[in-house]
């Protein structure tokens, strides 16, 4: 019962986040959490490698022709392990590389994925 009550308390906590910075995340009503941005699909591997490498944070990514030309949708699914420190640091990472994504730089940026698997 108390991993099913963080489990919750967590999800609550990072999907009201999303949601109070202005993220669309649907209307999920699962732990799994969608998030949508607005990019190209050449963008997308950069910002999942970065928010991996640099902000510790792992998630999925979706494009298309699964979702339209043009939305990116990221996937985070929280664990009943995760903490409200945790929520906050990757609500603070997805500010990050959304201004990162609406900036352009992750549309300029080549050998990221290259630079990683050295």
């Amino acid at each position: 019962p108390q991993l099913r009550k963080n489990l919750w308390t967590i999800v609550h906590a990072i999907q009201e986040g999303f949601r109070e910075r202005g993220y669309d995340i649907g209307g999920t009503d699962t732990p799994v959490t969608p998030v949508f941005m607005y990019g190209q699909p050449n963008e997308v591997m950069n910002l999942i490698i970065d928010l991996r490498e640099n902000y510790g944070i792992f998630c999925s990514a979706v494009t298309y022709p699964v979702v339209p030309k043009g939305v990116i949708l990221l996937r985070i699914i929280p664990t009943a392990v995760h903490t409200l420190a945790d929520v906050e640091r990757t609500l603070q990472a997805f500010d990050a590389v959304a201004e990162k994504l609406k900036s352009g730089i992750y549309a300029n940026q080549t050998g990221v994925l290259e630079s990683v698997m050295a």
